[in-house]
């Protein structure tokens, strides 16, 4: 489970990452809007959902 986690967190990263660099050229990332605690909250509730989402799966 912990390999999991692990991996959710840096597939978060990912995705966070790949969508700001698709913004458009007039618009600003966002990303740096965020406090880290902001930051770390979305990641554990994006992580959340995507054992929720897991575990939905398996039913």
């Amino acid at each position: 489970m912990e390999s999991l986690l692990l991996q959710l967190k840096k597939d978060f990263y990912k995705n966070i990452s790949s969508l700001q660099a698709h913004t458009l050229p007039q618009s600003q990332p966002t990303l740096n809007l965020l406090t880290e605690e902001e930051l770390k909250e979305l990641e554990h509730v994006w992580v959340e959902l995507s054992v929720w989402q897991r575990n939905q799966a398996s039913f």
